[in-house]
């Protein structure tokens, strides 16, 4: 939140200084009459639209970055490119002295480093010289984060694009594990094999313009709470630990969670059975002593695999933490905060081919039964109740008979 609210206040005092910089000029052209002009414009300098900071002059910007040229009978542009990508003029932000223009998103395929300038009659153009500067991957997530060696893992994010050796983006998982087979590529999506001795740890992309590291963990065991197998068992509370399964037409590694529902009327109340739609996991029951995680609930995020293999249409899964001791009651104690993972109610039903990853940030911890906001979050968090039920969600669906698989329950750092 911090983040954004810096980003926006930088956007605030460049607009406020943008606004400023073409009412000056206001006075002299006036925008509502706007023609272009004959001849060719001058180009002096480039610098950020800002008049408080206009002598931070610039000899290239960031895609989709906004500029301010600055040159004499600027009116007479019809036309900017930058490379081969051309730009879009707004004549409200075009002065004979200025004008404000977004450098395009999109990333130049014939490189010049130059911006060029046609004019109204589209026979001459000017040239000038400027780098469209692209930055390093970003890489956001992957579609399943525990995968299998020699299975593919799919990588989302932007900027994924070739090196200067090689045609397509390189791929290195920890540690130091270069991927030799690349399956396919976009900008902004890559898939690749899982090479062997890949381990858990953040998984790096490079192009021709930088390399980046992920955040995230491949085979992430960070704020394991239970896979469901020796390693991090779920002890059967109240015998409402869960279907645990271990079918391997469905199972990623080991157990899983099977929670599972039939629902031929939903309603705002529907809820699955205790015996096939819930699952406890009490702290104290499973050798934990306060919290089940450590960090700043403002910073980390619930993750867990999940596999849906039927349509699923009806009815909120919910997640609510409460403290040591408190056993079955939080399930019916509608105003106490909780998740609701219901990635149906957008698209009307929800089916996944295979596993994927689903995060939930642990401040989305703050909805009643009904799905509304109550803005404040668990008091606690040493036990944590999942369930298959509606505790009066207005979102009701329609019929399906849902079958939900989960494994590596865990809560990490965002």
């Amino acid at each position: 939140m911090k983040t954004i609210d810096n980003i926006m206040s930088k956007l605030c005092i460049a607009w406020a200084g943008l606004s400023l910089l073409l009412s000056v000029h206001a006075c002299k052209d006036n925008a509502d009459t706007f023609e272009l002009s004959d001849g060719v414009p001058t180009i002096r300098y480039v610098r950020v639209p800002d008049e408080m900071v206009s002598d931070s002059l610039l000899t290239g910007a960031f895609l989709g970055n906004s500029i301010a040229i600055i040159g004499e009978n600027m009116k007479s542009v019809s036309e900017i490119w930058f490379n081969d990508q051309k730009a879009v003029l707004n004549t409200s932000f075009m002065t004979d002295e200025v004008i404000i223009v977004s450098v395009p998103r999109e990333i130049p395929a014939h490189v010049t480093d130059k911006i060029y300038f046609v004019n109204k009659s589209k026979r001459d153009t000017v040239a000038y010289g400027f780098n469209v500067l692209v930055p390093p991957p970003a890489v956001v997530a992957m579609a399943c984060e525990h995968v299998p060696e020699g299975e593919v893992a799919v990588l989302t994010g932007n900027y994924f694009l070739p090196t200067a050796e090689h045609d397509n983006p390189v791929v290195v998982f920890t540690p130091n594990i270069e991927v030799t087979e690349v399956v396919s590529y976009t900008q902004t999506a890559i898939e690749v094999v899982v090479p062997p001795g890949a381990q858990e740890g953040p998984v790096s992309v490079r192009s021709r313009y930088g390399t980046t590291r992920s955040t995230f963990y491949f085979r992430d065991t960070r704020g394991m709470i239970t896979n469901y197998d020796a390693d991090y068992p779920i002890v059967n509370s109240w015998g409402r630990a869960g279907r645990l399964e271990s079918d391997p037409a469905y199972a990623l590694s080991g157990n899983y969670l099977k929670l599972s529902g039939s629902f031929p009327e939903p309603t705002e109340w529907s809820a699955a059975s205790e015996s096939e739609g819930l699952s406890h996991y009490w702290g104290n029951e499973n050798g934990r002593t306060g919290p089940l995680f450590e960090g700043d609930p403002a910073e980390m995020v619930m993750k867990f695999e999940a596999y849906v293999p039927n349509r699923w249409s009806a009815v909120g899964l919910s997640f609510i933490f409460a403290p040591t001791g408190t056993t079955n009651g939080p399930l019916y104690e509608d105003d106490k905060p909780r998740a609701i993972w219901m990635p149906w109610r957008n698209t009307g039903s929800y089916q996944t081919d295979g596993w994927v990853t689903v995060a939930i940030p642990l401040t989305e911890f703050k909805y009643n039964g009904a799905g509304s906001s109550v803005n404040a979050l668990p008091a606690a968090y040493e036990n944590l109740n999942i369930f298959l039920a509606n505790r009066g969600l207005v979102y009701v669906g329609t019929a399906c008979d849902p079958v939900i698989l989960m494994d590596n329950l865990r809560i990490v750092p965002q």
